[in-house]
């Protein structure tokens, strides 16, 4: 027997063994003339160029048998065995959700029927994406999404039948911290009231600076060395002035501060025991 009869003959017991959706029918009525070997032998080339791999393996079928061209036989069986090596399989399983395996599902792929009962046998389906649903008496269907590769062979596609459980009963929720006290007035009062006093000795600071500059600059070109001691004193008045000034300032402003936080509202000492007891 040739290479191609051979061939052609495994690819016809395939056939038979698998279900009708994993396979479309291939044997033809009467043995196929030239002409329709030709045929089949082209539209087998397009489906598997469009991935219609069970589609190609049905036409392919045809153009391996006896009344075919030798030429033809031969070349026929190559792309056939390249289709069948392409081909993916898998294998559907289930389990109760506890690690049993269970047989008594059935498989659906859309409207169509692809297992009555899960044996184990490996079902051929071209490449793409698929959503294989999974039911069983006394349970929710099971939906799983597989994306088929070429070539892949006997993936398991599995799906779990999770009973429901009766829930366990909650804990009671903690109870929620109250809201905190609003922040008194004085909260307000005494942190604004410092922050606006360093913002006035900060400018009084920078006011007698620049002050004390000009008269520098003045008693330079007017009488320095000479200059009388009032004049002396009222100049260093002048810093000393924005010294103080500038002290002021930045005490201002870190009393401020400090008084905002110390001044914030406490929690009650419920609160505080409510927190406890939710911690």
């Amino acid at each position: 027997m040739s290479a191609a009869a051979r061939a052609a003959g495994f690819a016809l017991c395939l056939a038979a063994s698998s279900p009708a959706f994993a396979a479309p029918s291939a044997t033809p009525a009467a043995r196929p003339d030239t002409k329709a070997c030709i045929a089949a032998f082209d539209q087998g080339q397009r489906a598997r160029s469009d991935l219609q791999l069970r589609r190609a393996q049905a036409e392919l079928l045809v153009c391996t048998q006896e009344s075919c061209p030798a030429v033809l036989r031969a070349d026929c069986a190559g792309v056939l065995r390249s289709v069948q090596a392409a081909v993916p399989t898998i294998v559907l399983a289930a389990d109760d959700g506890e690690g049993r395996d269970v047989a008594d599902a059935t498989v659906q792929v859309g409207s169509e029927l692809v297992a009555r009962a899960l044996d184990g046998r490996a079902l051929e389906f071209d490449p793409g994406p698929y959503d294989f649903v999974f039911e069983r008496p006394g349970d929710p269907p099971v939906t799983v999404r597989v994306v088929l590769r070429e070539g892949e062979k006997n993936r398991v596609v599995r799906a779990s039948f999770a009973r429901a459980r009766v829930a366990a009963p909650s804990a009671p929720p903690a109870p929620a911290s109250p809201a905190g006290a609003a922040r008194p007035a004085v909260g307000y009062v005494v942190p604004a009231g410092l922050a606006a006093l360093g913002v006035a000795a900060f400018a009084v600071a920078g006011v007698s600076r620049l002050s004390f500059d000009s008269e520098v600059d003045d008693m330079r070109a007017r009488c320095a060395p000479e200059c009388t001691q009032a004049e002396r004193a009222d100049l260093s008045s002048t810093l000393v002035t924005a010294n103080v000034a500038l002290g002021v300032g930045v005490g201002a402003a870190v009393l401020a501060v400090a008084s905002w936080f110390l001044l914030e509202p406490r929690p009650t000492k419920r609160a505080a025991s409510l927190t406890r007891w939710a911690w």
